[in-house]
Parts: C-alpha cells; sequence; structure tokens
C-alpha cells in the first residue's frame, strides 16, 4: 500500500482490526455450536432428520414426541433450535455497530478535526479523498459481513430442516443468511459516512446513526418488504368446505374463501361446529373455493436478492450523493 490508501489504513486500522478480530472470533463461536449441535444429533441418531416428521431415512425417529420434556427431540428443538434463533437474532444487528464506529467516524472525524485539508491539498481532490476513505470502509464491511454471514448461514443451511418449521419461522434468520446480510451492512456504512458528512460532527453522527440505522432494521424487521415484493402462490381445496393441503416449509399469508367474482373473504365468515351451517354459509356468500396464500420454500432465496438488490442500490445512491455534497462542502 502506498500513498492516500496507505494513509487510509493508518488511519482507521485498529478499527479494521477489531472489525476482523470481532468476525472471525464470531465465526469460531457459530461453528462451535454447530459443532456441538451435530455431536448431539449423532450421539442419538437424529441426523438430517426432520422432528416434526415421526420417520427418517424410512424408519422411525427415535423418541419421535417433540412435545414430551425429556425426549431427545424435545431437548433437540428446544435447546439447539433456540441458540440458532439467538445467534439469527443477533446477527443482523452487527450492521449498525459497523455504521456506528466505522461509518460515522469516516469522514466526521477529519472534518471535525480539520485534517482533511491536509488530505486535499496533497494533490488529492476531495472526491478521491471521499472514494478512497469509502471504499476502503465497504472493502473491510464486506469482509467482515462475509465471514459472518458464511458462518451463520452455513449452520442454517445445514440444519433447518431439521427443525421442520424454520425456514420462516423468525425475520431475523432471512437478515442474517444470505446476500441480503451482506447488503444490509453496506448500506449501513455508507448511511453512517453519508450522516458523519453531512453532520461535521462524529460523537452527534455516531449517535444520529445509531438511531438511523437501528430504525431501518427495525422496520425490514417488522415490514419484511420482501414478503411484500414477491409474489404469493396460492393453494386452493377441492371443495369450499375442505381442508388445504400445504406445502412443506411453506409461510403461510392469507386463509379465507374465494367467490366467483375473485373476491377474497376471511375464513372466520363461515367459522362454526355445525357442517349444515356452514355450508348454507358459504352457499350464500358464493364461495367456490378455500384457499391459503403462502410463499414457498423456493421463494426464499430470490426473495433475498430482491431485498439485497434494494439495499445495495440505495447504497450506490448514497455514494453518488456523498461525491456530490464533498465536491461543494470542501471547496
Amino acid at each position: 500500500m502506498k500513498g492516500l490508501t496507505w494513509v487510509v489504513w493508518r488511519q482507521h486500522r485498529l478499527v479494521a482490526w477489531t472489525m476482523l478480530a470481532f468476525a472471525v472470533a464470531a465465526a469460531c463461536y457459530l461453528g462451535y455450536r454447530f459443532h456441538q449441535q451435530h455431536a448431539f444429533q449423532q450421539d442419538n441418531g437424529i441426523v438430517d432428520c426432520d422432528i416434526l416428521l415421526p420417520t427418517c431415512h424410512g424408519k422411525p425417529v427415535p423418541d419421535a414426541n417433540v412435545h414430551q420434556t425429556g425426549s431427545v427431540t424435545h431437548t433437540f428443538a428446544t435447546t439447539y433450535r433456540e441458540v440458532l434463533l439467538d445467534a439469527g437474532s443477533a446477527v443482523p444487528y452487527v450492521p449498525v455497530l459497523i455504521a456506528v464506529f466505522m461509518g460515522a467516524p469516516l469522514f466526521a472525524r477529519d472534518l471535525e478535526s480539520g485534517t482533511y485539508r491536509l488530505a486535499i491539498t496533497q494533490s488529492v481532490s476531495p472526491r478521491r479523498w471521499l472514494a478512497a476513505k469509502l471504499t476502503f470502509a465497504l472493502a473491510l464491511t464486506l469482509c467482515v459481513s462475509l465471514v459472518m454471514t458464511a458462518a451463520y448461514g452455513w449452520w442454517w443451511h445445514s440444519t433447518w430442516r431439521d427443525f421442520g418449521d424454520l425456514a420462516w419461522e423468525s425475520p431475523a434468520t432471512f437478515y442474517g443468511t444470505g446476500p441480503v446480510a451482506v447488503a444490509i451492512a453496506l448500506l449501513g456504512v455508507v448511511l453512517g459516512a453519508t450522516v458523519g458528512l453531512i453532520v461535521r460532527r462524529t460523537l452527534p453522527a455516531m449517535v444520529i446513526t445509531l438511531g438511523a440505522c437501528y430504525g431501518v432494521l427495525s422496520l425490514l424487521l417488522e415490514w419484511r418488504p420482501a414478503e411484500h415484493l414477491w409474489p404469493l402462490s396460492t393453494a386452493r381445496a377441492a371443495a369450499p368446505n375442505a381442508n388445504v393441503e400445504l406445502p412443506r416449509y411453506a409461510e403461510y399469508h392469507f386463509e379465507g374463501y374465494q367467490t366467483s367474482s375473485g373476491e377474497k373473504l376471511s375464513h372466520m365468515l363461515c367459522d362454526g361446529a355445525n357442517p349444515d351451517r356452514v355450508s348454507r354459509c358459504l352457499e350464500r356468500h358464493d364461495v367456490v373455493s378455500h384457499i391459503i396464500e403462502y410463499h414457498p420454500a423456493s421463494a426464499y432465496w430470490p426473495m433475498q436478492w430482491v431485498l439485497a438488490g434494494i439495499c445495495l442500490a440505495l447504497a450506490v445512491a448514497l455514494f453518488a450523493g456523498c461525491l456530490w455534497w464533498v465536491g461543494r462542502r470542501t471547496a
């Protein structure tokens, strides 16, 4: 390294080494917990077995009562499933920490102390100075997020079918695996850098970035935009009062009735214990089918890429905005 790249590394090497060490430690911890889980499965003969099903590889699952306290499958579900979900809940918040401690001070510290003037008087334009620092921060964030996402994603991908219901169980696992986790981390850093560039004070920039990133992440966890952007599949029953069979590992969204005109009605509309009364109610409302709308397991990764694309597009827009802003404000 030489020139501006060396200067940027010297400025941020402590944060860089800290982030890399944290990522490696987290990856080792995730690998250790997965090893514990796999050893438990081997010891009890339930490797690659869906514990919600009575058989595995054509043979009965040993001690197959997930609701019975003390059974092998109950211990597996309550112990290792919770560990996997807890780890998944923590992974999405790592980008918030990166944004606060790496993104926000990236420009704010130099602008606050005035040291940026030294850089831009050494044959370095303001835009080149910004691009070098932000590229360094993005490259570092990419490395850290890839290490952590690969470790957690490997654990989740290797075992989610064993728990039977973990494909869509928690939004935290969706945001902790795959490309969306990396894209959110990159967006967080650019967002923090943008705040620091505008505020020009380190501590206020970190506080504002913390609130902004936490708000964005909370919105993603609650609203789950990829689910709204990806089309739903529909399962129909043979008769209006018959049960609907959903594919395995599907995420349920809506259950109800559909009339001959295509109108959707709540499944509580004709709820009752008397079959004749239910049938008359269905006829009165011109119901022709019982439907359930859902996302199949096959939609998981396409939805990941949709949301990752949105986050990366926002990051690129903020990067371009920073380049435009610094040309005006540091001249």
